[in-house]
């Protein structure tokens, strides 16, 4: 273990000034993955059919997706102040939700993309020290040319290492978002299409008290 921390510092200590910015892009950029995997996990398996959210969102213990829970509260609220749902209130509201589901997927791919040209950078950095070596020693001092040749060498490894699992991961999260907002866009489909049915229940139960209450026996 000790053997393998010596290792890693000599390899950073060897990479120059541009494998530490490469090293905080990829801390960063794995902890917005695992952040995302998380959360697109807890999401999916928390997911509950639209009939069971309505009927059980007041019981304490009822638990669904945090994206459905927004929705409905929201739904409730509109209900409770005597606005019926309609395609432009649920756009809003699922718009909203999508900017949470969306969050940080662009930003690592963003940084996915960055970490190649941070690594170009140190390439270019690393042959500029060699050429320096060469200038004022030429070709003879073989130890000095190995460290320019070295960050250059180095660096863009790094960069590699960093943005192609960055890129592809990235990518499959983007595409777990979309699949999320798809259900979402189902979801509220089927709310408004609830929403209609109780409008339309209410509207022929008026009809039928109106035609009782005007009804007069036959003679």
């Amino acid at each position: 273990m000790p053997d393998l921390i010596i290792q890693t510092l000599d390899y950073i200590r060897s990479g120059g000034g541009v494998i530490i910015p490469l090293i905080v892009v990829s801390v960063w950029m794995w902890t917005l993955i695992l952040k995302k995997w998380i959360q697109y996990y807890q999401s999916r398996s928390m997911e509950r059919p639209i009939q069971d959210c309505l009927e059980n969102l007041d019981k304490p213990d009822f638990q669904a997706a945090p994206w459905q829970m927004e929705i409905l509260q929201s739904y409730f609220d509109f209900r409770r102040h005597g606005v019926e749902l309609d395609s432009k209130i649920l756009s809003s509201l699922r718009r909203k939700q999508e900017d949470w589901i969306d969050g940080s997927v662009q930003t690592i791919l963003v940084l996915a993309a960055i970490a190649p040209l941070l690594g170009l950078l140190g390439t270019v950095a690393g042959m500029i020290t060699t050429f320096d070596v060469i200038a004022k020693f030429g070709t003879g001092n073989a130890k000095a040319m190995a460290s320019g040749i070295s960050e250059a060498l180095v660096t863009t490894q790094t960069g590699l290492v960093v943005a192609v699992p960055g890129l592809v991961l990235g990518n499959f999260l983007k595409k777990r978002a979309e699949s999320i907002k798809g259900r979402m866009e189902r979801f509220c489909l089927g709310m408004l299409m609830e929403s209609e049915k109780k409008q339309l229940g209410l509207y022929q139960t008026s009809t039928e008290v109106e035609g009782e209450g005007n009804s007069s026996p036959l003679v």
